[in-house]
């Protein structure tokens, strides 16, 4: 099966935003979000600064790779591979009761706790990362292609910016602050 090579371009740019943001606000404050990594508690203390570098270098190559489409799947598959394991992480917490903890997803802005929501978000962005696996169709691009790109890509990035304000608001008061690790 083959997709359109207008919205597999759109669909990879605007996961690489994604994962550019993503750890770019990791990177402002690199102790907090080893914090929230800690607060997490799914792996061992010992763990937890070697699995902070990790997220951050494979949020960069993702941000590198997944608007290139002659890379292939594995940027698409590696993504769906790390938001599986975010949620996971998710999801544990959640069965744990614990759904005052800072996701760890956003800048301090757009701070939001633990919810079912964001697996489902999850689940969505695992989705559409799945669907950059499938081979784009052969057809040439024009500039109206760009045009059409450009304009997915604007109205896909507005309403994850209106989607993460509207979530933080309405999620601001069940969280508890950041504690550093004993």
């Amino acid at each position: 099966m083959s997709i359109d090579p207008v919205f597999t371009a759109a669909l990879g740019v605007l996961l690489a935003l994604l994962f550019a943001l993503a750890v770019a606000h990791k990177l402002a404050d690199l102790g907090a979000f080893r914090i929230v990594l800690h607060d997490y508690r799914v792996l061992p203390d010992a763990m937890v600064t070697p699995a902070t570098a990790v997220v951050v270098i494979t949020e960069v190559a993702l941000a590198l790779a997944l608007p290139w489409p002659r890379l292939g799947a594995i940027p698409a598959y590696a993504a769906v591979g790390l938001l599986a394991v975010y949620s996971a992480g998710i999801a544990v917490n959640l069965l744990r009761g614990r759904r005052t903890l800072e996701c760890g997803c956003a800048p301090s802005t757009y701070r939001q706790p633990l919810s079912e929501w964001l697996l489902l978000r999850n689940l969505a962005l695992m989705a559409a990362a799945a669907l950059l696996t499938f081979s784009p169709a052969e057809r040439p691009l024009t500039w109206l292609d760009a045009v059409t790109v450009t304009g997915l890509v604007v109205a896909g990035a507005a309403t994850w910016v209106a989607m993460q304000r509207l979530l933080a608001v309405v999620s601001a008061s069940r969280l508890t602050p950041l504690r550093s690790p004993s």
